[in-house]
């Protein structure tokens, strides 16, 4: 990962090492904790120091920090809390810069100011993506599997619990055939499906900020879906959304935004690509499965074209958000 020191010279970073102490500390210890407000930065004399961030349940390590390397200035030049948790991995001395001691330097040396804010903001923009990977771009093709795991209580009695058959059940082979019609050949770009209550949920071109509540029944019903959701073909559709983006773009308070969501989400904008139709067809056509498996009980599942990112919430509580091909692989796995 970039750091905001990278364009430095050595003159500069010297500097910087001159305003620290030592500190040691030993094997398996915590250095800081993500949401941990940021006092100082570390540059790694002896040992090592694994930086992690912890994704619902999975703990990702994203850099390892050995001698000569530093890091923690991120947070500490932006003024905010810790983005990632760092823990020794063996018995480790810095040199540890503080909070005040930084921002003194910064504040009598303009041109290294100027360096490491420009860094930050190319950075910043790297970060928007990656940190909205589910919400703004999805999977993008990769095997995404992201777990979430609800109240313990509720997970382990539902399982013993008779499965109740809905209304969504009942005609569930329509009903999948309706939602590929309403996602594939009409307005619609967002379907939730409520196996247990029988509720849809629809987001349309539209009205695309908002949710429209239908009862499942009444989409069984041809006149009905005419009246709410006209036609329009699938390139057509995918045309209309890059020009809702592009309207985005070019909106007057869009050039206000910092320059580092400007350049992330023009860069978004300008490469965003539909789930493919026959993602969606075959992933549509797979909804019966869910409602089969052994050990999972689901209550809802969100399919859309923007973005490759399934959601499904399951009677434990617990949620599953997947790409199409984590999708595949759920069902492979489970089935």
């Amino acid at each position: 990962m970039a750091s905001v020191f990278q364009d430095l010279h050595d003159d500069e970073v010297a500097k910087i090492r001159l305003l620290g102490e030592q500190v040691t500390v030993k094997a398996n210890e915590p250095v800081f904790r993500e949401g941990d407000e940021a006092d100082f930065l570390y540059f790694v004399h002896t040992g090592s120091v694994s930086l992690f961030i912890e994704k619902f349940n999975t703990r990702i390590e994203i850099q390892r920090a050995g001698s000569g390397d530093w890091f923690g200035e991120m947070a500490l030049y932006s003024g905010g809390r810790r983005t990632a948790s760092a823990a020794t991995v063996e018995d480790t001395a810095f040199l540890r810069v503080g909070k005040e001691a930084f921002r003194g330097l910064l504040a009598s040396d303009p041109a290294i100011e100027v360096k490491i804010r420009e860094l930050v903001d190319r950075r910043n923009e790297k970060l928007v993506l990656d940190e909205k990977m589910v919400s703004i771009g999805g999977a993008q093709g990769r095997d995404m599997h992201i777990g979430i795991k609800g109240d313990p209580s509720l997970r382990e009695s539902a399982m013993e619990r008779a499965r109740y058959e809905s209304v969504v059940d009942r005609f569930l082979p329509e009903l999948v055939t309706c939602f590929e019609d309403l996602l594939l050949n009409r307005t619609v770009h967002r379907i939730l499906v409520g196996f247990n209550n029988g509720e849809i949920r629809l987001s349309t071109l539209l009205d695309p900020f908002a949710e429209e509540f239908h009862p499942a029944m009444r989409l069984l019903d041809g006149s009905y879906v005419e009246r709410h959701f006209p036609k329009i073909d699938y390139a057509s559709k995918t045309a209309m959304i890059r020009r809702r983006y592009r309207d985005i773009g070019d909106d007057a308070f869009f050039a206000g935004l910092p320059t580092h969501l400007q350049h992330g989400f023009s860069h978004y904008f300008e490469k965003w690509q539909p789930v493919p139709a026959e993602e969606v067809a075959k992933t549509i056509k797979q909804l019966p499965l869910l409602r089969s498996i052994p050990n999972f009980y689901i209550r809802s599942v969100t399919i859309g074209i923007l973005k490759d990112a399934i959601h499904m919430q399951f009677n434990c509580d617990g949620t599953h958000i997947v790409s199409a091909a984590g999708y595949a692989r759920f069902l492979r796995e489970n089935l």
